[in-house]
């Protein structure tokens, strides 16, 4: 597997020797050569049930069609990221509320910035950083080749990775937000690996990470909801109003960012990448299946 995407990689690599419009045409056209033949294989049917599971009404068909289309636009704008330069990043993306983003940082307290497994989220902190923001991302990564296979994608742009396997995640991130920058995270998987609370959300019972309130009270910093969405060939990054986080507010807020996400996957289903994961869509379900 790790060849196979080295492989790859080298190829993005002189393709993007080209004109930028060249090099950006030929890596969506690879991206929709592999969602043609996904669409042909098991992985559809698995992603189409997924959807189903907790969206019984819906055209689960068609909805998990896009899914893969954006997974495979997604796996090639990650390959290539390396390769990038400011023109394709503006290219293929747009922020939309970053000023969210600096009225937040005005405060000096840094950010934390709160997001979900949509749209292309690993090129997430690279578009912040490539926006001239001092980024750092934790992430989950074991000793398995494809996550150093995947370090230059996701270290873009300078942004620095917290690895909650090997760092120590709250005395970094307190760190970076001590210094004003921001602080990404992923709320929607690891919750039953750390502090987590029960929510609805979807209609099912679900459990989800709740370290980053703690993390956001003892920093004094703002939170600011992301959601990534992909939109007519391009990736949108999405910044809502910042939250401060106290214990009055606590309960508030948790329901704030879940009324928010809820919302979001429910008008963009086919963006929420948990649908390819079989795993962990299994493991929400089994959860709200056991209350």
């Amino acid at each position: 597997m790790i060849f196979f995407l080295k492989l790859l990689q080298f190829k993005m690599r002189v393709i993007f020797l080209l004109p930028a419009k060249a090099a950006l045409f030929f890596m969506h056209l690879a991206g929709e050569i592999v969602f043609q033949i996904a669409r042909l294989t098991n992985i559809k049917k698995s992603t189409a049930n997924n959807i189903k599971s907790f969206f019984p009404g819906s055209n689960y068909t068609l909805l998990s069609d896009r899914t893969l289309k954006n997974v495979s636009f997604a796996i090639f704008e990650v390959l290539a990221l390396p390769f990038f330069n400011a023109t394709h990043l503006s290219s293929i993306s747009r922020v939309i509320g970053k000023e969210n983003i600096d009225q937040a940082l005005s405060k000096g307290k840094g950010v934390l910035l709160v997001s979900m497994h949509t749209g292309n989220y690993e090129i997430i902190p690279a578009i912040l950083a490539s926006n001239n923001y001092k980024v750092n991302s934790i992430l989950k990564a074991d000793d398995n080749p494809i996550f150093k296979f995947l370090e230059p994608s996701r270290s873009y742009g300078g942004v620095k990775l917290i690895n909650i396997l090997k760092d120590d995640m709250y005395k970094e991130s307190l760190n970076a937000l001590k210094n004003n920058e921001i602080v990404c995270l992923m709320l929607d998987t690891g919750a039953s690996e750390g502090r987590h609370v029960e929510i609805d959300f979807l209609g099912k019972k679900v459990i989800v990470a709740s370290g980053w309130l703690t993390l956001a009270k003892r920093a004094e910093c703002e939170v600011v909801p992301l959601f990534c969405r992909r939109e007519n060939g391009k990736i949108i990054i999405q910044i809502d109003k910042p939250l401060q986080i106290t214990r009055s507010t606590e309960e508030e807020n948790m329901q704030g960012i879940k009324s928010y996400f809820e919302a979001l996957i429910k008008q963009y289903p086919d963006q929420w990448l948990m649908f390819i994961n079989e795993q962990e869509t299994k493991r929400m379900l089994e959860h709200a299946e056991k209350k």
